[in-house]
């Protein structure tokens, strides 16, 4: 089973999210409930953005992506996430760190 896992962030208030790409789903703790349910109703919407593909950096397609389709989707999708939601992944903080600080 492989599952890959980030910090969420919502105004210091920290937990995190898990996607499970076996069984196409995501798993979201966060203490605060009224961002969790916001980060849940974005990941199960589609979402159309311009996605960087291309011979260069400045060529970029339109697609729209369901978020729990893939592990490629399910990341690129997160990018979007704090726009859309205020809640904000924290890419370079393992899930947990903040349990010690």
């Amino acid at each position: 089973m492989s599952k890959f896992a980030v910090t969420l962030n919502y105004h210091g208030n920290y937990g995190y999210v898990e996607y499970d790409s076996e069984n196409k789903k995501a798993e979201i703790v966060l203490g605060v409930a009224e961002a969790k349910a916001k980060v849940e109703k974005f990941l199960n919407e589609k979402l159309t953005l311009d996605v960087q593909e291309g011979d260069t950096v400045r060529q970029f397609v339109t697609k729209t992506l369901d978020p729990l389709e893939n592990l490629d989707n399910f990341k690129i999708c997160l990018t979007r996430l704090w726009f859309n939601t205020d809640v904000l992944v924290e890419w370079s903080m393992p899930p947990g760190m903040t349990e010690n600080l």
